[in-house]
């Protein structure tokens, strides 16, 4: 009887031969997956075939950065510039010096600019580094909504101000306020930008009084500026509302302790909303995301980070999304926690709240007299100037930054320059626009 089987010993000789292949070709084979991703790795590759780099990825930032940014930012006008503009500049010139390899904005941004400047103070602390706004944040009441930017948080900060009782001239009184005095009653962070429709069809900022933050993941720095200014200065709460997994207890933490790329300046309240161990029961769980970290090192990591012991058996192992929550629930388990933490409606002290009212009640009364004049006024026929159009072009023409209508008002009103800009940055702060007052400088990534 014959058998086609092969003996033992050859069958382990051939497994062991694949094994060998599968070790000696896994590198090259990697790198030819990273080829496939990164065409530029193929340039790197050659030339590390055929000599050694002269010098690593950060000897060549710190030497090319000064120039790099002078360029991107327009040279001796030391003008804003996106951390992507100075990438653009450094990259060939960093690649140049390190035998073409390739240099990825990610690794960049987040790691060689930051420790640039961190490591040459002196040298760095007049440039105006922005970064790319990555969420927003909105004011109650006030419908300003804003992008979580360098520059728009620093404007923000910059024009805050107490409310203002605006008395009634042609339009009814009406009390102005920016940033959270008589506002604000606590700041609501939020992990995902996607939740926004959903508490603007509740109300949930207004019913609240609520300041609402939502970045996608990990606050950027100048969201931790913000609230480490807004919470510190009026002493408002900071409630957070993340994930349940390794990176929304992260989240959570980076809102209020100092990182590499964040010192607080302040101490104040952090409630977290969740979601925690008693949020979670009957929600859909997924597998943890893959890390090559150590469970013990995980446990660490988590305890550090404000998770028990129960959350962190779960969490080594599942996690659970804000998404796996009905709206309905969502909103109900906010507004229990808030209710929990007995936060309350804001109203000002009695001085402020007799200003307002005998501001509305004047209001009232000139409204009444406005109507009765209204009813016996008789319009003059109004004589329009000769050479409007080459009035309105001169001045244009010597203030470019100006519109149309701003030079009929100076030609009406006999309004000066000065007259028609603070008109025009009044209008900017009613509507929430903060993007160009006082534009200061910094970075802003996570």
């Amino acid at each position: 009887m014959t058998t086609n089987k092969k003996p033992a010993r050859s069958r382990n000789i051939a497994n062991d031969i694949l094994d060998a292949v599968g070790t000696a070709t896994s590198k090259w084979t990697r790198q030819k997956k990273s080829e496939e991703r990164h065409p530029g790795n193929i340039r790197y590759r050659m030339s590390r075939m055929t000599k050694e780099p002269r010098t690593t990825q950060k000897d060549a930032v710190w030497e090319v950065m000064e120039e790099c940014y002078v360029a991107a930012s327009g040279g001796p006008r030391k003008l804003p510039a996106k951390a992507r503009q100075i990438f653009y500049q450094a990259r060939p010139k960093i690649m140049k010096l390190t035998d073409d390899k390739e240099l990825r904005y990610g690794y960049f941004s987040q790691v060689l600019l930051p420790d640039y400047i961190e490591a040459h103070p002196e040298e760095t602390r007049n440039w105006n580094v922005v970064y790319d706004q990555r969420g927003s944040f909105e004011e109650p009441h006030t419908n300003r909504r804003l992008g979580c930017g360098t520059i728009e948080v620093d404007n923000y900060l910059h024009a805050m101000e107490a409310p203002t009782v605006k008395t009634a001239e042609f339009s009814d009184a009406n009390v102005e306020t920016i940033g959270p005095s008589g506002c604000i009653a606590g700041v609501l962070y939020c992990e995902k930008e996607g939740f926004n429709p959903l508490f603007r069809a509740v109300d949930l900022a207004n019913r609240h009084d609520l300041m609402i933050i939502s970045n996608k993941g990990t606050s950027v720095t100048a969201g931790r500026r913000l609230v480490d200014e807004i919470c510190r200065r009026y002493g408002v709460p900071l409630f957070v509302l993340h994930d349940f997994d390794l990176a929304g207890f992260q989240i959570s933490a980076t809102l209020h302790r100092n990182t590499r790329r964040y010192q607080f300046s302040n101490t104040f309240e952090v409630v977290d909303l969740g979601l925690r161990l008693e949020d979670i029961d009957g929600l859909e769980r997924e597998p943890a995301a893959a890390t090559k970290t150590t469970d013990d090192k995980l446990r660490t990591q988590l305890a550090k980070n404000g998770a028990t012991p129960a959350e962190i058996d779960i969490l080594l192992r599942e996690r659970v999304e804000l998404n796996a929550m009905t709206s309905d629930a969502l909103i109900e388990m906010i507004e229990r926690k808030l209710k929990d933490h007995g936060l309350d409606k804001v109203i000002p002290d009695d001085d402020v709240l007799a200003e307002t009212y005998k501001a509305f009640h004047r209001s009232n009364q000139l409204r009444e007299k406005f109507e009765e004049l209204e009813k016996e006024f008789k319009e003059d026929e109004i004589e329009v100037p000769k050479g409007l159009g080459k009035k309105v072009r001169a001045i244009l023409k010597k203030y470019p930054d100006l519109r149309w209508d701003d030079a009929l008002s100076i030609i009406l009103n006999d309004l000066s320059l000065d007259d028609v800009r603070e008109k025009k940055q009044e209008a900017k702060k009613k509507s929430g626009d903060f993007t160009d007052l006082d534009d200061q400088g910094g970075i802003d990534e996570p």
